[in-house]
């Protein structure tokens, strides 16, 4: 995967669903890559979530995305002191992170140029779900 696969508006759906397959929530929205220097892009979501008791929340949340030869470093932006989240190596796009004692792991597939899906997978003390995203132009 290169910067330019990505760069542009992707509109989002999300399912967050309990290891057993039962519904946590949904959300849905928009999310875009932009150039910000270099080999680099910010990426910015903006979703509604609707929760498992149906209260809806309105989400935003910025990452920047580095793009190294053979990897991509995925950093939080603007909070957490950018601070980095996971590393995806390029040629096989999955990865896991640790934050405290929650861990999260990713998969990325890509479909086609126009439609990509990221699952992951987050446990923890106080966390137990999956959250499967699809990305399509």
């Amino acid at each position: 995967m290169n910067s330019e696969d990505l760069i542009g508006k992707w509109k989002i759906t999300r399912l967050m669903t309990y290891p057993d397959g039962s519904p946590k929530g949904t959300m849905q929205g928009m999310g875009q890559f932009d150039l910000y220097e270099g080999n680099q892009l910010l990426y910015q979501e903006q979703l509604w979530h609707e929760t498992e008791k149906e209260n809806i929340l309105f989400a935003t949340k910025f990452y920047r995305y580095h793009f190294l030869e053979d990897s991509i470093a995925i950093y939080f932006y603007q909070e957490e002191n950018n601070r980095l989240f996971m590393t995806l190596p390029k040629d096989d796009l999955r990865g896991q992170s640790f934050c405290k004692e929650d861990s999260y792991t990713l998969i990325w597939d890509w479909v086609n140029e126009d439609r990509f899906l990221t699952r992951y997978k987050t446990v923890g003390p106080k966390k137990n779900y999956v959250i499967e995203s699809e990305f399509s132009r």
